[in-house]
């Protein structure tokens, strides 16, 4: 059964539209996936990761833009330090994303895998380009873009979601649709 995640940490609404309409295409192609035969079910198992990591990246980048930008209002549950470090760093790309959350754990997971996890499906997301010319992970896109690989990628989505909602929410802003993810809950929800 799919799941719904509140979307209240968003800042920025037109990136929280483009989530949404991500998670629709992610749906769309989980439909498909669920009814396909286990031959073609890998097929949609390329354009689902990607498209779950460039939503991973897109809510960690809200969540520093709102640390950045969102001076009035602020950040509920970011320690002033943290908030001293983003405002005076560039941090907007995916790699540059994930090493501000894992210096300052932001998701509460230091001595997890969940660091390196983000960092492996940055990877992954980066061989969107069919030569690989960094000869990073598997050389062949069928092993690359594994259905583990997909679900590390569905719960990271997931894991990022709950954890904004819960560490950093905005007060009494949000956008005004929750997240549909098209997965049952991996966190018993």
């Amino acid at each position: 059964m799919p799941v719904d995640r509140p979307s209240s940490f968003i800042g920025d609404f037109t990136l929280a539209r483009n989530v949404a309409h991500s998670l629709d295409v992610v749906r769309t192609l989980w439909t498909l996936r669920e009814e396909a035969n286990p031959a073609r079910k890998r097929y949609l198992q390329k354009p689902m990761i990607i498209l779950n990591v460039a939503i991973i990246e897109a809510l960690l980048y809200d969540l520093h833009k709102r640390v950045k930008w969102f001076t009035r209002e602020g950040v509920m549950g970011m320690p002033a330090n943290i908030i001293t470090y983003v405002r005076g760093k560039q941090i907007d790309k995916l790699e540059t994303l994930i090493a501000s959350c894992r210096k300052h754990d932001l998701f509460d997971e230091l001595g997890s895998t969940f660091y390196d996890d983000l960092d492996l499906l940055r990877r992954i997301r980066n061989r969107l380009h069919l030569q690989n010319d960094k000869n990073d992970l598997e050389p062949d896109d069928v092993n690359a873009f594994s259905a583990e690989r997909l679900t590390l990628s569905e719960r990271a989505v997931e894991f990022v979601m709950m954890t904004l909602e819960a560490k950093h929410p905005r007060p009494g802003n949000t956008y005004t649709q929750p997240f549909h993810l098209p997965w049952p809950s991996y966190f018993g929800d």
